[in-house]
């Protein structure tokens, strides 16, 4: 019973590991946001600041299974206006 379990590990092709290292350079620039479950606040995914669109997501701690837009789980910057002296924010 004190067997340790061996996994079998296929290689990566040279044309998978390139698309991503070209990934993973793609994304260096973005940041990441949380997606937490409205039901208990739990992480349920990390997705770039690029991604648009739903998604269905599954809760491991509540159980529960539902679609999410991605746009309203973003941040929105308030962009900032210089007069010369302060920087304001401009209320949309």
């Amino acid at each position: 019973m004190n067997t340790v379990q061996s996994y079998r590990q296929t290689s990566v092709s040279k044309d998978n590991l390139y698309k991503l290292r070209l990934s993973r350079r793609e994304t260096e620039r973005l940041s990441l946001r949380d997606i937490r479950c409205p039901y208990c606040g739990y992480l349920v995914k990390r997705v770039f600041s690029d991604v648009t669109g739903h998604k269905m997501v599954h809760c491991r701690k509540c159980k529960e299974e539902y679609p999410v837009n991605l746009g309203y789980f973003r941040r929105v910057n308030h962009r900032k206006r210089y007069d010369g002296f302060h920087f304001h924010r401009q209320n949309r």
